[in-house]
């Protein structure tokens, strides 16, 4: 774990998610929605930063878990100092750890969405 890099304010990145399919999937709305590290304040970088470590994301094998009729798949990005990886996720994700990370940066994309 990065637990010294997390606690660090010089973690640069950015998070990005996609929301695919669901009961009520509107194709136009599924666009991927960033939010870069810089518009985050420091508890929400380190609790990106560990989440990503917890749920080992960087190194965890990919998921081959198809998305069952009216489930949610969710396209998750994280570039976190130079380290990048997406990863294709369905619900239910059975990984507590990514689930998490996910929901996170699902919160975090609304919170930091630019008004219009």
């Amino acid at each position: 774990m990065q637990m010294g890099k997390a606690c660090d304010e010089t973690v640069t990145g950015e998070a990005r998610v996609r929301i695919e399919g669901g009961l009520a999937h509107f194709p136009g709305l599924a666009k991927e929605q960033a939010i870069s590290f810089g518009d985050l304040a420091t508890p929400e970088r380190q609790e990106l930063t560990s989440l990503a470590d917890q749920a080992d994301f960087f190194g965890c094998e990919p998921s081959t878990d198809i998305a069952r009729p009216d489930a949610r798949t969710y396209t998750v990005g994280l570039t976190i100092d130079g380290r990048s990886r997406e990863m294709r996720l369905a619900e239910p994700i059975r990984d507590p750890a990514m689930a998490k990370l996910v929901s996170v940066v699902r919160r975090l994309s609304k919170q930091h969405a630019p008004t219009r």
